[in-house]
């Protein structure tokens, strides 16, 4: 599939407002040291700008330094996560990196457990998001940690995704905005943050394998936004990149993704690798900068033979390294100890932690005031076994903590001696009743059990909760339940309960701050940052195509309609809705006024109002500002979140709020011309205290946009093949609503190639109406085999306003071969295992066992009625191809296509497209199981068994591994030119060929 995204710096002029103010405010945040500069290393002279040092130092590198700096090592002189080795010679430090969503986790050192980010995101408060930051932050520097992986945040696109806890949001802006405040709080201490994980991983289930399939527009306005957004918020020091699959191209190794994150999002910094989560060193070219854990595909051998086959360049090599430099050097690594460890103020850290705690508990039901306690509630019942007992969420974010502290003492402490506490861990339900019935009050403390590796199997809490809660309501009908929670949980009870107090995972002080909000000393004021389920049923992704995936293809078929605009879209009442908080006091909105009625698409809209506190005690609120979009060009939701704050108001005081909405919150992504758009119309402006309670409405004009201008690219084919030459045009359509003048569109190719001609004039392009050109693209003779980008830019000026855009082709020259394409060792001899690598780990077949089984260099292979050859090629040298949408000659006529090969860390599916000399294509489904299982799928059938190499534990493998083999019927008549494999980064191919004998089986191709 020939996918196209444009490139440039037109794309980020939504971005821009905010984007100066993170930069220069970055360079604030960092303490550094000053260095002189040894006598020939200028680069340790700190008063020299990063960008200068980055260059001075590469320039000094071997190749072997320089892949030193693209991989991990497991030799790290403190505990720590992940660790880039020293160069001692050169005066580059180790660099550290550390888990640290909720709390530094290095898997030895004890922290700060903070509460959950998902908690943090019910603040509504981005100055909260940045004392979280800087708790953080802190930990990570006193405990000799340079790079935090965190912030987290994944859109939370799946109600039961196990890793909800630590996500923010399923709002792109609210999540966007509070990991930029998370960002500078961490960074303000000197450690590097990582915004995670990049992109689409919303589910835990299949999370290293399964595809994430989704349209251009989603992609850019819902799942890549919010690093966007954090992008011009923090400008982070580094990026994740994540297992999963995008459009069946793996996000480590996804050039147009990871390509999007530093042309249009405007990122910076360094790209690291989820663990594992690297297919094949071409990602350096695609723009991963370190691969981690440690270095598999990123070694000297593996960089020097991808150098030598032409995959990759030293010039993709330097600007991965500058990229990773600039940003150690604006961080002062070079400039301080870096190892050096200090105490953490576990006090001030742990007041923190209570502070955060209580302004983001969410009381999502208060009938009859049953909150907060008073000094006459003297007889008070706590059931449950959390009330005693800390909770986090698991996996990768669990924090050793320094100190928790429990609900149930923090209550008794409040209570004071005058009352009476009496306690039962919910066990015996029975007995819970009997001490619920005596009493005044019953608090009934539940949670879930989220974690990293599995989701969640429905909502419904786990065990007998459930039963629980219903069995201490019917004995006492003034209950309130504590949730203890990462996300969002279904209540079949809660009619019959009194109250709700949502306390997410709270943190080292969660007792204490949950006390403070049951009696009231703590207002409650969060808000629900996600849209919580009536029912299991009742989600945006109810079908399996679209969770968890049909054979590991999951399709995001919802598009931009993610949580609440779902709800909207499709009247659907929700148990409770996206931005719900209840308060002890009540608050009203008044007098809706709008600085301006109507603006330009470069215009913020900037919106006043009153909110005063109705009643009695002082109280926080969170207003909402939504829009409403007009869908001239793009259907839209209802309303989608445009700005917030947070508010503190005395009883009975009235303030005014003024908010802005940023042109970036009316925009909506425009795939045509690869940028987001403000469209001109009307748009509807709702205020109020959550999305389902707007009791302010405006409405304001967009008079004239200055978007979209579109730029197509027609009449290049897909396969170039060498010595060809192609014209093709460009045609440049202005959708706005002025002139595009002083237009010019330049063509680049890759070197080598010729374009004719490479720069042309447009002139105006007046608006509603378009301009072609047309070029010429000659590859040439000698054109390495491969991907190759084509880019068209645009520069011209929209009023008075210079833009530019790219538009970039992806064209593949075709390898001559399986053998030509050939980048992985497959099969090695028994005698020198220590050079395979099919699985990326380097284990291997053993040739010896493939030979027991009639399978040998250049042998002819039976695949069930079918044959093929095996490549010819001596075992210990490339063999295999690691699938990642080659385009490789295949040439016959006949009825079947035979597939040799295998999957490795799980099941490989994907589509093979073969194209024929006629024109036309056919999709043919291939599905291998893990080289391990012995057990094929689909119709595939088990060629050989035997044992495999494994030369990190030495010797052969005592477990069996399968060479697999499918045969896939092709239409009648045609003559294959041409195949391009699945982009599944594990699965590699031994032979693709067309056997016209063969009884085909299996699923029909789909031309």
């Amino acid at each position: 599939m020939t996918r196209s995204r444009a490139h440039g710096r037109k794309p980020q002029r939504l971005w821009a407002a905010i984007a100066g103010v993170a930069i220069a405010s970055g360079g604030l945040l960092v303490p550094v040291q000053s260095a002189s500069a040894d006598a020939g290393q200028p680069w340790m002279n700190a008063a020299q700008s990063p960008s200068t040092r980055a260059g001075e130092l590469l320039a000094a590198m071997t190749l072997a330094d320089k892949v030193n700096m693209l991989h991990g090592s497991g030799d790290a002189p403190v505990p720590t996560v992940g660790y880039i080795a020293p160069i001692p010679r050169l005066h580059v430090p180790g660099i550290t990196m550390t888990d640290g969503p909720a709390g530094v986790r290095d898997r030895v050192d004890k922290s700060t457990a903070l509460p959950s980010p998902s908690a943090l995101a019910a603040g509504f408060d981005p100055r909260l998001a940045e004392e979280y930051g800087s708790v953080l932050g802190g930990d990570a520097r006193a405990l000799g940690q340079d790079v935090v992986f965190g912030p987290g945040q994944n859109i939370q696109r799946v109600p039961v995704n196990g890793r909800n806890f630590e996500y923010f949001s399923e709002d792109p802006y609210l999540s966007g905005t509070l990991a930029g405040a998370d960002v500078r709080g961490i960074q303000r201490r000197g450690v590097i943050a990582t915004v995670k994980h990049y992109v689409a991983n919303n589910q835990e289930t299949n999370r290293k394998t399964v595809s994430a399939n989704m349209d251009d527009r989603t992609l850019h306005e819902i799942y890549e936004k919010n690093f966007g957004v954090a992008v011009a918020d923090g400008r982070p020091g580094s990026a994740m990149c994540s297992y999963n699959r995008i459009n069946d191209v793996y996000a480590c190794d996804d050039s147009e993704t990871l390509g999007s994150l530093r042309s249009q999002l405007g990122f910076d910094g360094f790209v690291v690798s989820d663990y594992p989560a690297t297919h094949a060193t071409t990602s350096i070219k695609d723009g991963l900068n370190v691969e981690l854990p440690t270095g598999v595909f990123n070694t000297l051998p593996n960089v020097q033979a991808a150098l030598d086959k032409g995959s990759i360049t030293m010039a993709d090599i330097d600007a991965r390294i500058r990229e990773t430099l600039t940003v150690l050097f604006r961080f002062g690594l070079f400039d301080r100890d870096t190892t050096a460890r200090g105490p953490i103020d576990q006090d001030a850290d742990n007041a923190a932690a209570q502070r955060i705690e209580a302004q983001s508990a969410v009381l999502l039901k208060n009938d009859g005031d049953v909150l907060p306690l008073g000094s006459s509630t003297h007889d008070i019942a706590v059931i449950g076994a959390p009330a005693k007992a800390s909770a986090q969420g698991g996996g990768s974010s669990k924090v050793n903590p320094l100190s928790m502290d429990n609900t149930y003492d923090a209550i008794v402490s409040r209570a004071g001696s005058p009352a009476t506490v009496s306690y039962a861990d919910g066990s015996n339900v029975d007995q819970a009743a009997a001490i619920a019935k005596s009493a005044q009050v019953a608090l009934v403390f539940v949670k879930d059990g989220e974690a990293e590796g599995s989701d969640r199997s429905n909502l419904s809490l786990p065990g007998n909760q459930d039963a629980l809660v219903d069995a201490v309501t019917k004995a006492n009908p003034h209950t309130v339940v504590v949730l203890q929670t990462g996300s969002a949980v279904l209540m079949p009870w809660l009619k019959q309960v009194e109250g709700v107090l949502q306390t997410w995972y709270p943190g080292a002080r969660g007792g204490a701050a949950t006390a403070q909000l049951l009696w009231g000393d703590v207002n409650p004021s969060g808000k629900l940052p996600q849209t919580w389920p009536a029912s299991n049923a009742q989600t945006p992704v109810g079908t399996p195509a679209q969770y968890p995936g049909i054979d590991g293809e999951s399709s995001y078929s919802e598009g931009v309609y993610v949580g609440y605009r779902w709800y909207d879209q499709h009247d659907e009442t929700p148990l409770f809705p996206f931005g719900h908080g209840l308060s002890y006091t009540g608050f009203r909105y008044s007098d809706l006024r709008l600085h301006h009625s109507s603006g330009d698409s470069r215009d913020p809209v900037t919106v006043s109002f009153r909110i005063t506190n109705t009643g009695d005690r002082a109280g926080a609120e969170a207003p909402q500002v939504y829009v409403g979009k007009p869908d001239t060009l793009a259907p839209t939701a209802p309303k989608e979140l445009g700005a917030f704050g947070k508010v503190a108001l005395a009883p009975h005081q009235t303030r005014t709020v003024t908010l802005a909405v940023k042109p970036r919150e009316l925009a909506y992504w425009d795939s045509g011309a690869q940028a987001f758009t403000v469209q001109d119309g009307s748009y509807t402006i709702a205020v109020g205290g959550s999305s389902a309670s707007l009791p302010l409405h405006a409405t304001y004009r967009v008079r004239k946009t200055d978007g979209p201008v579109r730029i197509t690219i027609d009449g290049l084919p897909g396969v170039v093949q060498p010595g060809t030459t192609h014209t093709a045009t460009a045609t440049v359509s202005n959708l706005s609503d002025v002139p595009l003048t002083s237009a010019t569109l330049k063509v680049s190719a890759p070197s080598g190639w010729r374009v004719a001609p490479g720069k042309g004039s447009i002139g105006t392009v007046q608006a509603g109406r378009r301009a072609r050109q047309t070029f010429r693209v000659t590859v040439p003779a000698g054109a390495a085999p491969g991907a190759a980008g084509l880019s068209v830019t645009l520069s011209g000026r929209v009023d008075d306003r210079r833009m530019s855009a790219i538009r970039t082709v992806r064209l593949n020259v075709p390898y001559a071969s399986m053998a030509a394409a050939a980048d992985t060792v497959g099969v090695t001899d028994n005698g020198d295992p220590g050079v395979g690598n099919f699985d990326g780990s380097g284990y291997s077949y053993s040739a010896q066992s493939l030979a027991a089984d009639g399978v040998t260099p250049g042998g002819t292979v039976k695949v069930g009625s079918a044959t093929t050859v095996f490549p010819a090629q001596a075992p210990g040298t490339p063999d295999a191809v690691s699938a990642s949408g080659q385009v490789v000659k295949v040439g016959g006529t006949g009825g079947s296509l035979v597939v040799l090969g295998a999957a490795h860390n799980g099941v490989g599916r994907g589509t093979l497209k073969a194209m024929f000399t006629d024109g036309t294509s056919a999709d043919v489904p291939i599905d291998f199981a893990d080289w391990y299982a012995n057990a094929p799928t689909g119709s595939g059938s088990i060629v050989s068994t035997g044992q495999w190499n494994q030369p990190l534990t030495g010797g052969k493998g005592p477990h069996d591994v399968s060479l697999y083999g499918e045969v896939r019927p092709l239409p009648a008549g045609r003559t294959l030119a041409y195949v391009t494999l699945p982009a599944v980064g594990n699965m590699s191919l031994f032979s693709v060929s067309v056997d016209a004998s063969a009884a085909p089986s299996g699923a029909a191709t789909r031309p």
